[in-house]
C-alpha cells in the first residue's frame, strides 16, 4: 500500500449546520469537492506557497521574432 494517513487532507465543511470533517486525497487540492453530509461544494485549498495559476506557466507560448 503506497498511501498512508499522512497523505490524507482533512478539511471542515464550511456549512454552519453541517461542519463535517472531510478526508480527501492530495490530488483533490485546488479542486471542488461535495460534502456528503449536506451537499455543499467546497474548494480544497492548495498547499501554502502555490497559486491557482502556477500550473499553467508551461502552457504559455513565447512569441518568436
Amino acid at each position: 500500500m503506497s498511501s498512508s494517513n499522512d497523505d490524507i487532507i482533512r478539511i471542515m465543511c464550511p456549512n454552519l449546520g453541517c461542519q463535517r470533517i472531510l478526508a480527501v486525497p492530495p490530488r483533490a487540492q485546488g479542486r471542488v469537492v461535495r460534502c456528503r453530509g449536506c451537499g455543499t461544494n467546497i474548494r480544497v485549498p492548495l498547499p501554502e506557497g502555490h497559486s491557482a495559476d502556477s500550473g499553467s506557466e508551461g502552457n504559455v507560448r513565447q512569441k518568436t521574432a
